[in-house]
């Protein structure tokens, strides 16, 4: 039989044992939360560092720059004008070009391609990124254009009677002309479009007037499967109140309405739905957004203040904040809100931080993200800078 004694000491042993795997515990679970902490406190610094200041990392002078206009393309910068086109990489280098002849040249961008409309006129020119364009004649004037990520074309055009929707796959000969949206006064006018991203749906905003009452209606098209039953109309809404401006695709899903009192938020485009709406009383003096994002710019009563609102495409509200209103053009892409000003520069991060307040010596004509930690493209006076930000 084992003493008494033995078996204290074997239940010490077992304390002992315990105590220092509790201990152990406790210290790796300190090391752990000390870990989480500093990591926390890296993270925190990141998202909310600010810079002063900026080195230019790259030079493209552009002839004539005061009569172009420029946006995003890719990883770099597509630039266009009355009498042509062309992208350029993020080291200034040109990826394509194309020449045209136009009035008023407007642009839409979807991936790898773009399509360049004469507001007004009657032709536009999509590009693919590897040649020097597709050019298309419409029978009638055109008022808006679009393109989607496999290059299919959806035009809004201005006829006589009454203006019409037109969808093309510009480089198939057969079958030009996939769909064409007719419509007539009782319906409406349409007076803005635009086309899904894998180029099978549009949505389109109609003025009507009736009793001398203006209102709005929207259509929800899909030319799958889906809308094959219904002559493509497979979702509509009217807005008695208040007249849908412009419409947005966000993404395959989601779908975007602005008019001139908020927005309201759609999803599942093929049986659409309402999923939140916003309004305001005061002015909206912008609107914005991405494929994430919708962001609203609201005039206040203080001077040149203004406040600036962020929305997930959910309908929540993730950022309020008051800025000065006197900027010229503002846009978001990725987790940042793009400013520019008379004389500068802005960059806003989606949680209120201002990352970037630049002045400058004259306007910028455009401020643009660009691939790579903070890195931007900046075109001003007469150059393209690819430029990466600092502190002096």
């Amino acid at each position: 039989m084992e003493s008494l004694v033995g078996r204290s000491q074997d239940v010490q042993v077992i304390e002992e044992r315990r105590r220092s795997r509790r201990n152990t515990i406790l210290i790796c679970l300190s090391c752990i939360l000390a870990v989480a902490a500093l990591l926390g406190l890296i993270i925190h610094f990141y998202i909310n560092r600010t810079y002063n200041s900026y080195q230019v990392k790259q030079t493209t002078t552009i002839k004539n720059s005061s009569t172009m206009k420029y946006c995003t393309y890719k990883d770099g910068v597509l630039r266009y004008s009355r009498d042509g086109a062309a992208a350029l990489d993020d080291k200034g280098k040109e990826m394509w070009n194309g020449s045209y002849d136009m009035e008023n040249p407007s642009v839409d961008v979807c991936d790898s391609y773009a399509v360049v409309a004469d507001i007004h006129g009657k032709d536009l020119y999509v590009f693919n990124g590897e040649d020097s364009g597709t050019q298309m004649t419409m029978d009638y004037p055109i008022l808006q254009a679009c393109v989607s990520g496999q290059g299919i074309v959806a035009v809004l055009l201005e006829d006589t009677a009454s203006n019409m929707i037109q969808v093309y796959n510009p480089y198939d000969s057969n079958t030009n002309l996939l769909v064409e949206i007719p419509t007539n006064v009782e319906e409406g006018y349409p007076v803005a479009i635009d086309l899904s991203p894998e180029g099978t749906g549009v949505i389109a905003s109609f003025v009507c007037v009736t009793s001398g009452a203006v209102k709005s209606r929207v259509a929800f098209y899909d030319f799958t499967e889906v809308g094959k039953n219904t002559n493509c109309l497979v979702g509509a809404q009217e807005y008695q109140d208040r007249i849908i401006s412009e419409v947005r695709y966000l993404d395959k899903e989601y779908a975007c309405l602005f008019s001139e009192k908020g927005f309201s938020l759609w999803k599942n485009m093929k049986k659409p739905q309402e999923i939140a709406s916003k309004e305001w009383k005061s002015e909206i003096i912008s609107a914005f957004c991405d494929e994430d994002y919708v962001g609203v710019i609201l005039k206040k009563n203080k001077e040149n203040k203004a406040d600036m609102q962020l929305f997930a495409k959910s309908g929540k509200r993730v950022l309020k904040r008051e800025i000065f209103s006197d900027f010229t053009h503002v846009s978001i892409a990725g987790d940042e809100i793009y400013f520019t000003t008379s004389d500068g520069c802005i960059l806003y991060r989606k949680n209120g931080v201002k990352k970037w307040d630049c002045e400058l010596k004259n306007k910028a004509d455009a401020f643009l993200p660009a691939k790579g930690m903070k890195r931007y493209f900046l075109l001003y006076e007469g150059k393209l800078q690819l430029i990466r930000l600092k502190n002096k």
